[in-house]
């Protein structure tokens, strides 16, 4: 479950029962990930709009994915490419 409290993004994990919020650049992460996406192709586009190195997007979105996974409000899937 998610709601837009200004420009943040409140989740909650129904089966932990904890509530999560996402500042605006964590909410654009959590809105692109509606579809299945490669990290590679969410990196790519978060470069086109956000001003930041590559290398510091890239580990930023891991973070934050690996966060959302441990709290069970993603699942992380293999890459079908790879």
């Amino acid at each position: 479950m998610s709601a837009e409290v200004d420009d943040a993004l409140v989740l909650m994990s129904i089966e932990k029962g904890n509530y999560y919020s996402l500042d605006a650049i964590g909410a654009d992460i959590w809105r692109r990930l509606e579809r299945r996406i490669a990290v590679s192709e969410l990196c790519a586009i978060l470069g086109e709009e956000y001003d930041a190195d590559p290398e510091t997007i890239r580990r930023d979105v891991l973070a934050l994915l690996d966060a959302l996974a441990k709290e069970c409000l993603i699942e992380i899937l293999p890459d079908p490419t790879a």
